[in-house]
């Protein structure tokens, strides 16, 4: 994996961590990607994570709740799990697999960073507020037939 790069930037409602992952790769080394997550506090309960390899993109949605409990214990459903993984001497990871169980990738990035960065997300929406940052008109109207 290439050397660690931490950069994250943060206005008034949004926030973005910009970082190296890696692909992990059966019996191969692994692959490092580019990785982007991005949190805005009018979606308060998801981040979207952008994963970048040799000109090709690979977009999720995951919830916050997955990510800062995948922190300390193996947690999610469907198509993302995450989980710590501690190595002696070395920075502990996060795992991410994304995917269904017929056809998933696992994806590890340094987990000190996300950590960092999802304190920062909690300054934003602190856990359990998300509800009172939703615009719930607007999530509404289209599913009533209103404009």
């Amino acid at each position: 994996m290439l050397k660690p790069v931490i950069h994250t930037e943060r206005s008034h409602h949004r926030t973005t961590l910009i970082h190296h992952a890696g692909l992990v790769q059966h019996g191969k080394p692994v692959a490092p990607l580019a990785m982007t997550m991005r949190y805005d506090a009018h979606d308060p309960f998801a981040v979207r994570m952008r994963l970048q390899m040799l000109g090709a993109d690979a977009l999720w949605t995951l919830s916050r709740e997955t990510l800062l409990l995948g922190l300390h214990r193996a947690t999610g459903r469907g198509d993302a799990t995450v989980w710590p993984v501690r190595r002696p001497h070395h920075h502990p990871l996060l795992r991410l697999r994304l995917g269904p169980p017929t056809h998933w990738a696992v994806v590890q990035t340094e987990r000190r960073a996300v950590a960092h960065w999802l304190r920062i997300t909690l300054k934003l929406v602190p856990q359990g507020a998300e509800g009172s940052h939703l615009n719930w008109d607007e999530f509404l109207d289209p599913l009533l037939g209103k404009s």
